[in-house]
């Protein structure tokens, strides 16, 4: 028996404590026939919210920087052609993909 066996509620909720705190709009509310509530967002499948670490990340970092990624002629186009390849290199290494497998875009 584990701990989260006994507890599967707590453990879970202070485990992901820190990466809620950073999800934009977590503690978000909203006037419902029943008053103000609280948003509750259950739809992970296809999109999630606004991480702030991301994108503090991608504000800071990629935005300085966006460009037409089908021009090498400046530095904003090569650093964000680069940026494509090395996002699809990440991409399928994580699922396993090799050489012959093609990663659509």
């Amino acid at each position: 028996m584990t701990l989260l066996s006994l507890h599967p509620k707590n453990v879970l909720e202070e485990y992901f404590s820190g990466y809620r705190k950073n999800i934009t709009g977590d503690q978000q509310t909203f006037e419902s026939p029943f008053g103000k509530k609280r948003i509750i967002y259950a739809d992970w499948t296809a999109s999630g919210r606004a991480y702030q670490p991301i994108e503090k990340y991608i504000q800071d970092e990629i935005l300085p920087f966006a460009a037409n990624t089908h021009t090498e002629t400046t530095i904003t186009g090569s650093l964000m052609s680069q940026a494509y390849e090395t996002a699809k290199s990440i991409i399928k290494a994580h699922v396993n993909a090799n050489n012959e497998d093609v990663l659509i875009a």
